[in-house]
């Protein structure tokens, strides 16, 4: 979006994308808009600078405050973009200086949002968020329930239309580095027959590969047991929970009948159903 560049990029929502958005719309001539609307934290560097007229640098929610120093620093950027389902294109239309917001205001600005951009006649069928405490928390303010349940509502009304569902999208790359972070951390889980889930087992794994030199048919290593200083990365978290582990995982406790795994097929069950999930999302 290079043409990004040329417009007010001040904090807030961006009116130039607006107008841009509702030409684009009319001229479709009454052919439906889909698409998903995407909000993310993007962590910046905690830093006041003079840009020539003001200081910079301060929680900025774009709204005309003046900035001071009474003012928090700003440690994150809040950015919104709307994603195109029926056609290839993809628009930033805000972004906020944060250090922290709870669910209430995240629902506030998601709500200004899907309003301004159904004023410029695209629908909305689902927002996509990862899945920190204040985005649930967020979701739950806008009227949905994302406690699996006899009350489980995955989507919300439009502010600007009741008949209009948008359902909640939980990033499929977030919540897969999560799962892996719970695994490894709590080292155990129980699946609903109460068998374990071992993390030990994938260290186990990696450990026999290594020993032996030959792969299994993945591509288990130091790194991805070692996670914690690669924490970020998705390809690490995909490649641990991956159907290929959960197989050799099975070739080692039935063809090779090594005694360290057995046990493991709840763990090979719990890698199987991440991996298909994951590919589903």
């Amino acid at each position: 979006a290079s043409w990004y560049k040329s417009i007010d990029g001040n904090p807030g929502f961006h009116d130039e994308i607006f107008q841009a958005l509702h030409d684009m719309v009319k001229a479709r001539d009454g052919q439906k808009v889909l698409c998903t609307l995407m909000m993310d934290e993007v962590a910046i560097r905690k830093q006041i600078d003079w840009n020539g007229s003001k200081y910079v640098g301060y929680v900025d929610m774009g709204i005309g405050l003046e900035t001071s120093s009474s003012l928090p620093v700003a440690k994150e950027a809040l950015v919104m973009m709307v994603v195109c389902l029926t056609e290839r294109w993809k628009v930033p239309i805000s972004y906020f200086l944060i250090e922290a917001l709870n669910g209430k205001e995240r629902a506030k600005l998601v709500r200004m949002a899907l309003e301004k951009l159904y004023a410029c006649g695209i629908h909305f069928v689902s927002l996509t968020f990862d899945g920190c405490s204040g985005n649930c928390s967020m979701a739950t303010d806008l009227g949905a329930n994302l406690e699996i349940g006899d009350h489980f509502r995955p989507f919300f009304s439009h502010p600007s239309d009741d008949e209009q569902p948008v359902y909640l999208v939980l990033d499929p790359c977030h919540m897969l580095k999560l799962m892996r972070n719970m695994l490894a951390d709590k080292k155990v889980l129980l699946d609903s027959n109460l068998d374990s889930i071992k993390w030990s087992y994938i260290e186990k794994l990696e450990k026999v590969q290594c020993e032996e030199g030959l792969l299994a048919g993945n591509k288990l290593n130091k790194n991805h047991i070692n996670w914690t200083r690669q924490k970020m990365k998705v390809k690490l978290a995909a490649q641990t929970l991956s159907s290929s582990v959960a197989k050799a995982m099975l070739f080692c406790c039935n063809d090779l009948k090594l005694p360290q795994f057995e046990g493991c097929e709840a763990t090979a069950k719990f890698i199987f159903t991440i991996d298909r999930l994951f590919d589903f999302l």
